[in-house]
């Protein structure tokens, strides 16, 4: 059952006469029956000589439509960031709650709807809505009360923010402060206090983090308020360690993304004999595809650019189609089946040679994939500065098959390519957490921590200076979700 009430604030009696008398709104109408408010008589009064004065919705004046700027949408947000982002205070009102740390505002000065999340706190996520594109994120514990405190605290009220950052996603970052006067408070600090939100464990790790935040977790975790009330989860149990890091001089001969790559090794016999024989099988057999069993995994012989390359099947497409993976050189393609495959010789088999060409990645250095402007970027970049060289590459450690090293060019061996990235805005370093679990891998971890010290050096210079993926500002973990 709906329950009505009259709200009463100062000397107004009745908010609802208020409205009415200043042509806001209108009386609500009732059948002869109906349980009607004591005052309704005096509200239908307000409205009459509202109607009389021609005052708000009944005058006959044409306001027009008031058009406000829609910055929720991410291209729009990076266009107009820098009317928003800097050091000015901004007043907004609180439109919508999608978390405890993340809203829907309108900016009355700058007549601009915005998402806007708290720079440095982090809240669970609650339920998702009835209206979401996506059912799929399950709630998190605690995630409803924070959502509720918020909505309790700022929803549709007056509150003032500082802008400091823009995420990929177009979410505005900053400060929110609430109440005014003497009353003025913190709502970051007031969520960590009382356990329904966590400081961003990356603002810790790079000392970015204000201490008073960092201080109210301590205390709250000390009295397991809310969040804190849960075990954590414990760090994973320490990976084995690579026996020793490698030093290799190395060569390009692939590319997926900004850290991702094939090399051959320097010097390495193997790849002038299957390049041999490969030549060889061309001649002998011709560019004509021939029967060959087709199963996922299988080595077989695969058709590119008028040559035979020996070749996994990693995926059966649809149209008689298959995708592989041409082992010697790391490219992948898609080819048709009967045309594009052969049976491959016993003695061209991965048993008798093994694939020349290494998978690796380069290590502590995080890229965007190259469906993002910024990973194409970081692509670019990684082929302008390695393409057709012979580098140094020393492998902390492998594992599934990949190796995770870092690359110097011999000419300029003061900074690795895993640096130069980084320092370009087009890489980042992983979490303190992730550095740590790295470390346990290698054979030297103090030595995996000295270089994410280092890369992290360069992270912070390319963020200061807002270069590439930092050009709005700080980003974050969540800039892909949906809203």
């Amino acid at each position: 059952m709906r329950q009505f009430g009259t709200i009463s604030v100062g000397k107004r009696d009745d908010i609802g006469e208020t409205l009415i008398a200043d042509g806001l709104a209108e009386s609500q109408r009732h059948r002869d029956d109906d349980e009607k408010s004591a005052r309704y008589d005096i509200l239908v009064a307000a409205e009459s000589i509202a109607k009389a004065a021609k005052k708000g919705m009944h005058s006959e004046k044409d306001y027009g439509t008031r058009n406000v700027n829609d910055l929720t949408d991410p291209k729009k947000a990076k266009a107009n960031a820098g009317s928003l982002i800097g050091n000015k205070k901004l007043k907004a009102i609180v439109e919508y709650i999608f978390n405890g740390s993340r809203f829907k505002m309108y900016i009355p000065s700058e007549n601009c709807y915005v998402v806007f999340a708290l720079s440095n706190v982090r809240c669970p996520q609650p339920n998702p809505s009835s209206y979401a594109r996506s059912q799929g994120r399950a709630a998190e514990p605690f995630g409803e009360a924070s959502k509720r405190h918020a909505r309790l605290s700022v929803h549709q009220r007056s509150v003032e923010i500082s802008c400091s950052g823009m995420t990929q996603g177009g979410v505005v970052t900053g400060d929110l402060m609430i109440g005014s006067g003497a009353n003025k408070r913190d709502f970051s600090l007031e969520l960590v206090m009382a356990g329904l939100g966590y400081v961003d464990q990356r603002r810790i790790d790079y000392g970015e983090a204000p201490k008073t935040l960092v201080d109210a977790q301590t205390s709250a975790k000390a009295k397991k308020l809310n969040i804190w009330s849960i075990e954590q989860k414990k760090e994973e149990v320490q990976a084995p360690k690579s026996k020793e890091e490698e030093e290799v001089k190395v060569q390009l001969s692939e590319i997926r993304s900004g850290n991702h790559f094939f090399y051959h090794v320097v010097g390495d016999e193997a790849i002038k004999e299957i390049d041999d024989s490969m030549k060889k099988f061309t001649e002998e057999n011709g560019t004509s595809g021939a029967p060959c069993d087709v199963k996922v995994g299988k080595v077989v012989a695969a058709l590119f650019d008028g040559s035979w390359y020996r070749a996994k099947i990693v995926e059966k497409k649809e149209s008689s189609t298959v995708s592989v993976l041409f082992i010697d050189h790391g490219n992948l393609d898609v080819v048709k089946v009967s045309t594009h495959l052969r049976p491959l010789s016993d003695e061209l088999g991965t048993d008798k040679i093994p694939p020349v060409a290494k998978e690796a990645e380069l290590i502590l250095t995080i890229v965007r994939s190259t469906e993002d402007d910024y990973g194409l970027d970081a692509a670019r970049m990684l082929n302008d500065v390695a393409w057709g060289k012979e580098l140094n590459a020393r492998v902390y450690y492998s594992s599934e098959g990949k190796s995770y090293l870092t690359l110097t060019d011999p000419s300029d061996d003061s900074k690795s390519i895993n640096e130069t990235i980084v320092a370009a805005g087009l890489g980042r370093v992983p979490k303190q957490s992730e550095v740590n679990a790295i470390s346990k891998k290698v054979s030297s971890g103090s030595e995996a921590k000295k270089l994410a010290t280092k890369f992290a050096k360069a992270q912070e210079a390319a963020r200061t200076s807002r270069s590439g993926m930092w050009r709005y500002g700080d980003i974050g973990d969540d800039d892909d979700e949906d809203f």
